[in-house]
């Protein structure tokens, strides 16, 4: 591989990301791409760490890191780098005969299942599911990618119908489910991070499906949410080639959140007065049935019913505490039986309340710029004159950094307790069911 500058190209990656970075390579054309790697951590160390790794040896060939890098660089390219043309893709288009087990097993070892028992995605039950939309089986409607750096790969109708068969759904769930795919919302984002994702379904739907928006409605109390997310799960795996450890899924620690993604209803019933349902806040009509998607969760916490005495600084201290400052997306999930005191408040809507969390969840700058994420992407950029960041570098040590900008409220909960929960989730789309029937 050249570069544009007609000699060979490197890359310099961390260890830990040799078969990403491999894929990577494959997927853009170079699978003969020179690399070198430095050894991992690379946060958290000193300059002097840093600069032993630097002087020191590749950890994966044991040779010098800037001997090699120079080689790479300097020598010509052999014949298989130099090699021109499309790399194939062969996709087998069915398996048989095979006995349950012996099929469980050829998926599971492609890393097309979550390694639990799935129901074979035959003909004629994907033609089951395929007779609930009116859209075409070959109709393209969406692209998924394992990151941004790595290429997007489509799916068509039939693709999402093949996943909703093996996930376990019923053929009355599939216009559901295909409204979730046409969110183009990565259920198994692979950040290493370990990200999550979730989905709430506001409208007729919620009837129709009994999905659950009471008790236990984040959990598997939900059978219609249940297998919606794991369609969802597993379309997403698929998709973009598998949900393989190392390769197309990098969490370094994993999410339980990520293994059936929750999938439920907002509590519309719950909703005091003055509080729209997240679809109406998008726009669609309270009549209509739509799905939100959500993503980049990475974890939850919960709060007790709020005081007069003191509630702004809880709220502040409990929706703050909760990731690094560098994420500005948080999600209230609020329980019917403490919206009663938001109300108090003055958060007669909902807007109310995502606009004061906005202007009043905040860190002071010193501690802003000193958090290990906020280092990795905000500090380049603000030093190259990006806003609001480059101004938020000049501030005083103490001045408070309001660093929320995606801030939604979902009612859900039974009531039973009066806690409520913030999640480091994002709002993403909402999509119309009847444009999938």
């Amino acid at each position: 591989m050249e570069s544009n500058f007609g000699v060979p190209a490197v890359g310099v990656i961390i260890n830990v990301l040799e078969d990403l970075v491999h894929d990577k390579a494959r997927e853009d054309g170079m699978p003969g791409l020179r690399l070198a790697f430095t050894p991992t951590p690379v946060g958290g160390k000193t300059s002097a760490e840093l600069a032993e790794y630097v002087a020191g040896n590749d950890p994966l060939s044991g040779k010098p890191l800037m001997a090699e890098i120079l080689d790479h660089l300097t020598r010509p390219l052999n014949a298989e780098e130099s090699l021109t043309g499309e790399i194939a893709r062969p996709r087998p288009a069915s398996f048989g005969p095979l006995s349950m087990k012996d099929l469980q097993r050829q998926f599971d070892d492609r890393f097309w299942t979550d390694q639990l028992p799935i129901i074979p995605p035959t003909q004629e039950r994907v033609a089951a599911m395929l007779r609930q939309t009116s859209h075409k089986p070959d109709e393209v409607i969406g692209s998924m990618r394992v990151t941004s750096e790595r290429e997007a790969w489509s799916y068509t109708v039939e693709t999402v119908a093949v996943n909703a068969v093996m996930a376990g759904a019923a053929p009355e769930h599939f216009p559901a489910i295909l409204a979730l795919a046409a969110a183009r919302t990565n259920a198994k984002s692979s950040s290493t991070s370990s990200m999550a994702a979730m989905a709430v379904f506001n409208g007729p739907i919620v009837e129709e499906l009994q999905l659950n928006s009471g008790t236990g409605a984040l959990g598997l109390y939900n059978k219609a949410g249940a297998v919606i997310g794991r369609a969802w799960s597993l379309l997403s795996g698929n998709v973009t080639g598998g949900s393989v450890p190392g390769h197309t899924y990098m969490g370094v620690q994993g999410n339980p959140m990520s293994a059936v993604p929750a999938v439920f209803a907002e509590n519309v019933a719950g909703l005091p007065p003055g509080w729209n349902p997240i679809h109406v806040q998008k726009g669609f009509k309270a009549d209509e049935s739509v799905v939100s998607t959500f993503s980049g969760c990475q974890s939850q916490n919960t709060m007790m019913i709020l005081q007069d005495e003191d509630w702004e600084w809880v709220l502040q201290r409990f929706i703050g505490a909760l990731g690094p400052p560098n994420r500005g997306d948080k999600t209230l999930l609020v329980d019917p039986a403490v919206t009663d005191p938001f109300l108090r408040f003055g958060f007669d809507t909902k807007e109310k309340l995502i606009a004061w969390v906005e202007k009043n969840v905040t860190v002071p700058k010193k501690h802003f710029w000193l958090d290990q994420e906020v280092i990795n992407y905000k500090l380049g950029p603000a030093r190259a004159g990006v806003e609001p960041f480059a101004s938020w570098l000049k501030l005083p040590d103490d001045a408070p950094i309001p660093f929320l900008n995606n801030v939604e409220v979902v009612v859900v909960g039974g009531s039973g307790n009066v806690r409520w929960s913030v999640n480091e989730c994002g709002y993403r789309t909402s999509v119309r069911l009847a444009d999938w029937k």
